[in-house]
């Protein structure tokens, strides 16, 4: 009798706890249902399909076509390598220096708050307004970019930084860096804190020096933060859209067109939705699979 009721109060107990646990997650649950796993459902649903978003169409299935046609298409593989560049260019400039500046941050000893919130303030700002801003720093005429090089004599290096083919995807690239580096600065410095400082202790007793101190111990210290960073930055290059749309929209001719500027076009102003959401899909699908063989390799390394 005694085991029953111990029974049953123990299975009391447990259905509380689920409803308890099941209480707390269910609001998130539904709203990450219905803000992302049905309209990712949707895209994939009507990348099959020829639909032009009009609500009276009918939904003709073409299976793989759009994919077909996305993969024959030169602008779409164009706008591909565009976002490696993108990707990489962000990964050499994002990492290491970032991580330099954190840990000369870190060693300031006055005026530290300040410096934080400094160099983290371009990313409070919204992406409309930094590309504003960086339209106006590129400006050819009255940008201050161009004035300072006619100011010195260098008339000849004072481009048209948005309007050349030659430059403007670096151009936008570092209006896109400068925009997101305070994020990961502050992730580095987060990190930096957790750093044993006996660690540094004990190098300083041994002699190392300050560059020594940096790879053998900074570095490996972070690994952990810089996996997260370099995730982002891999995930980021790829989903690059309101700088590139609001300062050039892909131009001049395609030379900054990125996959999500390429998507966009499809959908909402040639109103070839089945043939955007295609797009998307495989856009999704290069983030996810370069993120696995990222995640996949660190594995091994560890």
């Amino acid at each position: 009798m005694g085991n029953k009721l111990n029974g049953s109060l123990g299975l009391k107990r447990s259905l509380r706890n689920w409803i308890v646990v099941i209480s707390f997650l269910s609001p998130a649950v539904l709203l990450y249902g219905i803000f992302m796993v049905i309209p990712i459902w949707e895209a994939i649903r009507l990348s099959f399909y020829d639909w032009n978003g009009s609500l009276t169409a009918d939904l003709n299935f073409v299976g793989l076509r759009n994919y077909t046609e996305t993969l024959g298409d030169p602008i779409f593989f164009l706008a591909f390598q565009h976002n490696v560049y993108w990707m990489v260019f962000d990964l050499i400039v994002m990492v290491l220096p970032v991580l330099l500046l954190a840990v000369m941050i870190s060693k300031v000893k006055r005026g530290k708050l300040f410096f934080r919130a400094g160099y983290y303030l371009p990313a409070v700002l919204s992406l409309p307004v930094v590309a504003v801003l960086w339209g106006k720093i590129y400006d050819p005429l009255i940008g201050p970019i161009n004035v300072f090089l006619r100011a010195i004599g260098l008339d000849f290096l004072a481009l048209n930084w948005l309007g050349n083919p030659w430059t403007v995807l670096t151009s936008l690239a570092i209006a896109g860096v400068w925009a997101f580096y305070g994020l990961y600065m502050i992730l580095f410095l987060a990190g930096l804190q957790n750093i044993d400082y006996s660690l540094y202790e004990a190098a300083d007793i041994d002699g190392a020096g300050p560059i020594r101190k940096f790879w053998s111990i900074t570095v490996p210290s972070l690994k952990n933060t810089m996996n997260v960073i370099i995730s982002l930055v891999i995930i980021n290059g790829f989903k690059s859209f309101g700088i590139v749309w609001i300062m050039t929209m892909g131009g001049p001719f395609y030379k900054s067109e990125l996959l999500a500027t390429y998507i966009y076009k499809a959908a909402f102003i040639n109103n070839k939705f089945s043939y955007g959401s295609a797009g998307a899909v495989m856009l999704a699908l290069v983030v996810v699979i370069l993120t696995i063989l990222f995640n996949s390799t660190r594995e091994k390394g560890d």
